[in-house]
């Protein structure tokens, strides 16, 4: 009778967790631009976005493309996050001109084209305006360089 009752909380248990194990999701989308330069694609938290100009959050939160003849050819490279947890983020992407593997500031502003995930022509780009929530899988996504 023992052995019942611990076999059965066992299997309660393992029921609990995964019920309660944390959800994963895949954002994904294309990055839609002409030119020559490597295209970089960053997901960020609210604190890796406080510190995207001092580091860049590492693979596979950052996706580095190179330029190659077909992404020219097309104007379109797509990118694809996966195992991403329930929260707030954002998605920067820039074009890497000076071929440096970083964006280039001069103070606080960047020389270097770049695009956010939400729109944010009519405003700063503050966390406030460029972050989106996940709760599921986003696709779809394009990040136009015009």
């Amino acid at each position: 009778m023992l052995k019942k009752a611990l076999l059965l909380l066992g299997i309660l248990f393992m029921v609990f967790a995964f019920a309660y194990a944390e959800e994963k999701f895949t954002i994904s989308g294309e990055v839609i631009y002409s030119g020559d330069d490597d295209i970089h694609v960053s997901l960020l938290t609210y604190e890796a976005f406080k510190n995207y100009k001092k580091e860049r959050p590492p693979a596979p939160f950052t996706q580095i493309f190179k330029a190659n003849p077909e992404r020219k050819k097309t104007g379109r490279t797509p990118f694809k996050f996966v195992g991403v947890l329930r929260g707030s983020y954002c998605i920067i992407s820039f074009l890497d001109e000076n071929k440096n593997g970083k964006m280039h500031y001069i103070g606080y502003l960047p020389t270097e084209r770049y695009c956010f995930f939400k729109d944010v022509i009519h405003s700063s780009p503050g966390w406030i305006n460029v972050k989106f929530e996940v709760d599921k899988d986003i696709t779809g996504i394009e990040i136009a360089f015009e």
